[in-house]
């Protein structure tokens, strides 16, 4: 399938998921992801933060679980330009403060900069992801953008409510593949 008709669906399976099931789900990933990766070495984590409207995986739940047992990482948060389609990346600590933009995306104000290339590792949000590692987002490219100002080599993870689908027909060179899903009941390496 394409992009436009996978985004559908999958914002459609995403919206139908309740409360619960989207807690249970995002607690299910929280445990993939901490079980999967050794975070050892990681100094800066880069996250996004949960679109509650959009049903969006709860990231908190990792947040907080990093904040409490992993206190050698900095946490990472974007803020979206949405007329360049850009990030700009900040530091989450104890003196961060979130509003929602217009668009109810929750974004830091007051916050320290981050120089995109010294991140070490990203969690990237999806629609959905196929079995080669490419993902399907919103469709403004905020990521496709992001990404290759990072480190080339910063650990890409797509955290994923579904399963992967067999193929996105139509992958472009702009779209950079993921090197791990992780899902409710699995981590894959793409």
């Amino acid at each position: 399938m394409n992009k436009a008709t996978l985004r559908k669906q999958f914002l459609s399976k995403r919206k139908n998921l309740t409360k619960e099931q989207l807690q249970a789900k995002s607690q299910a990933i929280s445990q993939q992801f901490f079980q999967n990766f050794d975070l050892s070495h990681i100094k800066k984590l880069h996250l996004f933060l949960p679109i509650q409207r959009q049903n969006e995986i709860n990231t908190w739940i990792i947040i907080k679980e990093i904040q409490q047992n992993y206190p050698h990482i900095s946490l990472i948060i974007p803020k979206s330009d949405f007329k360049t389609c850009k990030m700009t990346s900040y530091i989450l600590d104890s003196q961060t403060k979130i509003v929602k933009n217009r668009w109810g995306i929750p974004e830091p104000i007051q916050a320290t900069k981050c120089a995109d290339d010294t991140i070490d590792m990203i969690l990237i949000p999806l629609l959905c992801i196929d079995k080669q590692g490419y993902r399907v987002g919103y469709g403004k490219g905020f990521y496709d953008r992001f990404m290759p100002k990072c480190r080339p080599n910063i650990i890409k993870i797509g955290l994923s409510l579904f399963e992967p689908v067999d193929k996105i027909d139509n992958i472009n060179d702009k779209d950079l593949k993921l090197d791990y899903s992780v899902m409710t009941n699995l981590t894959i390496k793409n």
